[in-house]
């Protein structure tokens, strides 16, 4: 995993997009990740639309690329729509799944043709009322409720989940309104992010299918996403690959019906493109390292490390540095709390201020999940394509860090 960033780390410090100030910066793989859209585009039935989650990477600049392999985008905001708009997504490529649509945004979807998942029956009653008699099509959110994954905190088919509304005890209900409103034209399945494992995501999606065979024109079946990724060098998760294989395995009809299917791979498509690297500002008492990302975009794994990980390492300009002898380490982030704490006991070469410390697996649900206690500037981000470095996010400036608090 370190070898393969070696060659792009010493490419990025060596431009002229590293400046002082950027005491911190994420570093994406976009060979990597146009080599994922490109199998998404091609493995897939054709009309499949793979609609990648913003939440997990609201990059413009990624978003514009993945537009290029006709890629859309699920939004889970209003703002996220504008995000998916300025990166000249089309309008019916966006796929809306917010569960507390506003009236307001209800009536810019129905404005602009933008596809939306109705995650409940009072919602339902809402958009019947704002749409009047205007043509529009809409999905509603099914939630089959097999229960939580490993991590129950991003766990969502559960019984009693928030999200959805649950098949059992509501299938007349959910077929009489497909009966009666020619709009409601899709079904979605979402029961989790990472902690699921794929016998579990094809056993929703499975119900769910099954299920929807018995709704009046059924036309979009939306799978969701919700694959998981591995955070650990030594461990393995299911591919995009592996995971299409299993869907057409074991649910063929799904590939062989006339539905358009719909995709919203976060997670799975960008968590392994990108690493964090951070200056060693100090060295304290031998072991503890003081780096310029903690909590603010370590959120997850600061606060619940049980569930969470990212492997660390490090980086020197030193050819000789992996024939340092190994020492242990603290991590210490930036923040003012003392759980800001990233990782313990972790074996290094032997480290001085002149390195630096590398997260991996930080291309997802990491800087899209920026806190801003201590307010500190989110970092530039870099991609890097055939070894040429370039800017994909400038760092965030002291005028636009001021403009948030006027």
């Amino acid at each position: 995993m370190t070898k393969r960033w070696n060659e792009k780390l010493t490419h990025a410090l060596k431009s002229n997009h590293v400046a002082t100030q950027d005491t911190s910066f994420l570093l994406y793989d976009v060979n990597f990740l146009e080599d994922i859209f490109k199998n998404l585009k091609n493995e897939w039935p054709e009309k499949t639309l793979h609609a990648l989650a913003i939440k997990s990477c609201p990059l413009i600049n990624i978003l514009k690329i993945q537009k290029e392999f006709e890629l859309g985008a699920e939004a889970a905001s209003l703002e996220e729509i504008w995000i998916a708009l300025e990166a000249g997504i089309k309008e019916e490529d966006i796929i809306f799944d917010s569960p507390a649509k506003t009236t307001e945004e209800i009536e810019f979807c129905l404005n602009n043709n933008i596809y939306f998942n109705m995650d409940s029956f009072e919602e339902f009653e809402r958009v019947k009322i704002i749409a009047g008699e205007r043509d529009y099509k809409c999905g509603m959110r099914l939630n089959p409720e097999i229960g939580k994954g490993t991590i129950s905190h991003t766990s969502v088919g559960n019984k009693g989940s928030k999200f959805g509304v649950p098949i059992i005890g509501n299938e007349e209900k959910i077929k009489t309104l497909f009966e009666e409103n020619p709009n409601l034209v899709g079904v979605h399945v979402h029961v989790g992010s990472q902690g699921m494992s794929l016998d579990h995501l094809i056993k929703a999606i499975s119900q769910v299918y099954h299920f929807s065979k018995e709704l009046n024109d059924l036309s979009v079946f939306d799978l969701g996403g919700g694959l998981p990724v591995s955070y650990y060098k030594d461990q393995t998760a299911p591919s995009l690959s592996e995971y299409r294989q299993t869907l057409e395995r074991d649910i063929p009809e799904l590939f062989d019906s006339k539905l358009k299917l719909v995709s919203e791979f976060g997670r799975s498509v960008f968590a392994n493109s990108a690493v964090a690297v951070s200056q060693i500002e100090y060295i304290k008492n031998k072991n503890e390292i003081v780096v310029h990302l903690g909590a603010d975009m370590f959120l997850r794994w600061v606060y619940r490390k049980e569930d969470w990980h990212h492997d660390v390492s490090a980086f020197s300009k030193d050819k000789d540095f992996e024939k340092r002898p190994k020492e242990e380490y603290q991590i210490n982030g930036p923040l003012c709390f003392g759980g800001d704490i990233l990782a313990s006991e972790l074996s290094l070469p032997k480290l001085t201020e002149e390195d630096y410390v590398i997260f991996h697996d930080c291309g997802a649900y990491t800087l899209s999940m920026w806190s801003r206690h201590c307010n500190r500037s989110m970092p530039k981000v870099l991609g890097v394509k055939n070894n040429e470095i370039f800017v994909l996010k400038s760092r965030q400036s002291k005028e636009n860090i001021l403009s948030l608090w006027k």
